[in-house]
């Protein structure tokens, strides 16, 4: 038997202008590839998630 159940999922997405500057497109891919933005990011949603008690057996996962 599956020791966890997926309850939900949500999806985060990052827009950009379709015309900037390669060189600040280039900026914004590397950040959003960098594992220290991925931590963050992953920090931040556990952070959100553990404010409510209800959750508490809630695990969480971000993936690409």
């Amino acid at each position: 038997m599956a020791r966890n159940v997926l309850m939900e999922e949500f999806h985060v997405s990052i827009l950009v202008p379709s015309n900037l500057p390669a060189a600040e497109d280039d900026a914004i891919r590397r950040t959003l590839n960098n594992a220290g933005f991925r931590a963050a990011l992953r920090r931040a949603a556990e952070q959100t998630v553990r404010q409510f008690p209800s959750l508490d057996k809630a695990r969480v996962r971000l993936s690409r």
